[in-house]
């Protein structure tokens, strides 16, 4: 594979949240070139949440839990950059696009 194909890897990610140890992650290996699209999908508690999360660098920084594995954006490590940092590259888009905007 060519280096500058990749975008997204994911390696044995295992993730456990501190507040409920039968939700989470576990030995989650994914590869996502530059150009693909790729649908998350599945029911409800499955882990959809929790990898989108290890994707943009909540998990670890933000969320508690035992985390392990690797999640490389544009081949930085996200456990290692700093949210700011991630930002620039990832984010999320949520279902409901009502939900994605706050005001006070």
């Amino acid at each position: 594979m060519r280096g500058d194909k990749q975008m997204i890897e994911v390696k044995n990610l295992s993730y456990t949240y501190t507040s409920d140890e039968d939700n989470g992650l576990k030995n989650v290996n994914l590869l996502i070139r530059k150009g693909e699209f790729v649908v998350l999908c599945g029911r409800s508690g499955c882990g959809k949440t929790t990898l989108t999360r290890a994707l943009n660098g909540l998990i670890p920084h933000f969320f508690e839990g035992e985390f392990s594995g690797q999640v490389s954006v544009e081949r930085i490590n996200i456990s290692e950059a700093e949210l700011s940092k991630t930002a620039d590259l990832i984010g999320s888009v949520f279902q409901n696009p009502a939900s994605q905007f706050f005001s006070y």
